[in-house]
């Protein structure tokens, strides 16, 4: 669309520049000028039909049109119809007939007509022999010039989501190089049609990383589906790159993870990579991107906000129907996000056919569960029983509902009949491809306002969310402002961002997703400061005595959260009888003294000598300060 818009713009640029030049000097005549102006408007409309060499069809047009109309019209005799055609195709071989004077000389003044066709015709064929030398030699320059200026993305690995991903970084106008074991010929020929240089070799293998000028790339992308080749590869990268560390570039690795087993192994693996003192590694997961982005524009406390300020107020109750790992990862996020004034677990309940099975894998893969979340899981069949019925013989009331079957069809069929029948709890509709369908009810909002969609990788696979992660760009502002705090008040060297291992960053980030939360119990909310409008904003003092008032209650909350952020990741509580003033937690085996309901840290604290329910107090007094770096304002709701 811009393109187009760019066009027209040039397009009306040279349409008025033609006709001042035929009032004012004449030239080009009155005919000329129409049928450029023609050539000018019209060739917009087939900009988007014309798949690539659209300069040289531009071209070409104006110089057969003017070509053509300048040997039949102003030849020193009659001149046919063919020979006007034969001397116009002549131009594109840089020659022109000598017709327009008797002695045929080269020193002819030719006219205006002549003058642009030759000239547009010449540009014409040296852009194309360029263009095909381009193209034949296209792979080789590329190499040539990444190897020397480096800055391109490189990602090992092709599948359905790397395909994803490499066409939305295309769109972007990023430079790709992709490394794989196998690729068919027509997915080949249509990646380098989009410009992606392709090298077929085994994974790991140093030549390829040779070839791809891995050294000299600004990131490197691990992206197979399988986790054991993800982690197999970080440690072919680390041996690769420890050879020649002086030539290494990339801002960042990053890596797929979907199982919660395959993180927990990598932060062992981690601490033993040597490329991690020269280059940022992260992890990521595209279910969970998709599980946050739709929790950022739809939290769960949306709608339950007075519930969730009182001590006594009932939790949030999900329903899951299907549980695969979208939903898995879904309602991960959402335990870590749902910790409010009430002290009880978030309640969650799975219905799934494979109720058994799936209950064994989450168990498998968050052990700690019972710590952290009330979840049953019940054997429901959509296919034999309906979900509706289920509800109305439900004996507990569900605050929201998220459809994640394997099928989106599925999906949408189920989603839509509970909206019609239940519009007021909000349904969140998993849909794992971008469709008509999904622009559809994205445009129609208005008509479903309680249904909300997730899970499409397009809008979650691309360079803002993967590789410029506004949400770690924001947790390593935070982190390094309090850091340069701390400096300045203790003297200590700060920790460097790029220098924590994967699980404090994790905290980090983890403790800044509920940041909305504890401003929502606060009676508070966040708005980017340029979106303020009318809205009275907070000064520190104001928030400062907002926040003083609910701080113990909000600090809870905190705790609890950090208490889950642990559990999930498989660790537990150190007993007060092994603590001591030098020795509160143990990473290697996932203990911690502090992972204790807040009422129960006054114990911990007197035997370390420290205050930590402090550092809870201190999370919700800083909230101000960070939002403010995040760019955001704090006002009333």
């Amino acid at each position: 669309m811009k393109s187009i818009i760019y066009y027209y713009v040039f397009a009306a640029l040279m349409v008025a520049a033609t006709w001042i030049c035929h009032v004012q000097l004449g030239n080009p005549d009155r005919v000329l000028s129409i049928i450029l102006t023609v050539i000018f408007l019209t060739y917009g409309l087939f900009i988007k039909v014309i798949p690539k060499n659209r300069l040289q069809v531009f071209l070409g047009l104006i110089a057969i049109s003017a070509g053509f109309y300048g040997f039949k019209y102003f030849a020193i005799s009659d001149y046919s119809f063919v020979n006007a055609i034969y001397s116009t195709f002549r131009l594109f071989l840089l020659d022109v007939d000598p017709v327009f004077s008797e002695n045929a000389s080269k020193f002819v003044s030719y006219p205006f007509a002549i003058e642009l066709a030759r000239f547009t015709a010449a540009a014409c064929t040296i852009s194309t022999v360029f263009s095909l030398i381009y193209s034949f030699f296209n792979q080789s320059m590329k190499l040539l010039w990444h190897g020397v200026f480096g800055g391109h993305i490189v990602i090992s690995g092709f599948n359905r989501h790397s395909k994803v991903l490499i066409e939305n970084l295309n769109m972007q106008h990023k430079q790709v190089m992709l490394l794989t074991e196998d690729i068919s010929e027509s997915q080949r020929k249509y990646l380098q049609n989009l410009g992606v240089v392709v090298f077929i070799g085994k994974q790991g293998d140093p030549a390829l990383y040779k070839k791809s000028r891995l050294l000299q790339a600004g990131e490197f992308i691990i992206f197979h589906e399988d986790d054991s080749k993800n982690l197999n590869e970080i440690l072919a990268l680390d041996e690769f790159v420890e050879k020649d560390w002086s030539r290494l570039r990339a801002e960042q690795v990053i890596l797929n993870l979907i199982h919660n087993q395959s993180y927990e192994l990598f932060e062992v693996i981690e601490k033993d990579l040597a490329i991690h003192k020269k280059v940022t590694i992260k992890p990521f997961n595209l279910h969970r991107l998709a599980a946050e982005k739709v929790l950022d524009d739809y939290p769960l406390y949306e709608g339950y906000e007075d519930r969730l300020r009182q001590e006594n107020g009932e939790p949030l109750h999900l329903l899951f129907v299907g549980f695969g790992q979208t939903g898995r990862h879904m309602a991960v996020q959402a335990v870590e996000r749902s910790h409010f004034i009430n002290p009880d677990l978030l309640k969650i309940t799975v219905l799934d056919k494979e109720a058994p099975k799936i209950e064994k894998q989450w168990f498998d893969s968050y052990p700690k569960s019972k710590k952290f979340v009330d979840i049953k899981f019940q054997k429901l069949d959509i296919e034999i029983d309906s979900i509706y019925k289920y509800l109305q013989q439900a004996s507990c009331e569900f605050t929201h509902i998220f459809i994640c079957l394997k099928d989106d069809f599925e999906d949408l069929k189920e989603g839509m009949e509970l909206t019609r029948k239940i519009p007021d709890i909000p349904i969140y509709l998993k849909m794992s491809e971008e469709g008509q369908i999904s622009e559809w009810l994205q445009e129609n909002q208005s008509k479903f306002s309680n249904l909300h969609l997730f899970g499409d990788v397009q809008s979650v696979l691309n360079y803002d969310n993967v590789i410029n992660d506004s949400q770690e760009n924001f947790a390593k502002k935070v982190h390094e402002t309090y850091e340069k705090i701390k400096e300045e008040e203790t003297g200590k060297t700060p920790e460097k961002w790029e220098d924590l291992p994967t699980f404090k960053k994790e905290s980090n980030r983890n403790q800044l997703n509920h940041t909305f939360a504890k401003l929502m119990l606060l009676g508070l909310k966040a708005v980017k400061k340029d979106q303020v409008g009318n809205q009275e904003t907070l000064t520190p003092s104001e928030f400062e005595e907002i926040a003083s008032n609910k701080k113990e209650a909000i600090a809870v909350t905190e705790h609890q959260r950090w208490n889950t952020f642990h559990y999930v990741r498989g660790w537990d509580t150190l007993e007060l009888e092994h603590i001591t003033k030098e020795y509160v937690a143990d990473s290697e085996k996932k203990l911690h003294g502090c992972l204790v309901p807040y009422g129960e840290l006054g114990g911990v604290s007197a035997i370390r000598e420290e205050d930590y329910k402090e550092y809870d107090r201190d999370v919700v007094l800083k909230l101000f300060k960070t939002m403010e770096i995040a760019g955001f304002v704090i006002v009333k709701e």
